[in-house]
């Protein structure tokens, strides 16, 4: 069994435009979310990412949804390796 402890989540996003976007909305909420650089292990078209709490997905996605932001993907990243990653869920473009 996977202890989401041992994890966080990453968001990447298809341009810059949209990863600001989640920033300024999510700073609104009781979502602590982080921009950063996108981790070598995902490729995106845009270099920003914003990392969550996992248990938090379900809530990202729908304000994602409701503020029409756009996202590329979601991943899963293990706390204590940089080089091991689970992909949640691939999402594709509109």
């Amino acid at each position: 069994m996977i202890n989401l402890k041992d994890y966080y989540c990453v968001v990447s996003f298809h341009s810059t435009y949209h990863a600001l976007r989640f920033e300024d909305v999510f700073k609104n909420t009781d979502i602590n979310i982080k921009l950063m650089p996108i981790p070598r292990q995902i490729s995106s078209s845009c270099g920003t990412a914003a990392q969550f709490p996992c248990d938090r997905k379900e809530d990202i996605l729908l304000i994602c949804k409701q503020n029409d932001i756009q996202i590329d993907s979601v991943h899963k990243i293990e706390k204590e390796s940089n080089t091991s990653f689970l992909k949640f869920f691939k999402l594709t473009k509109k």
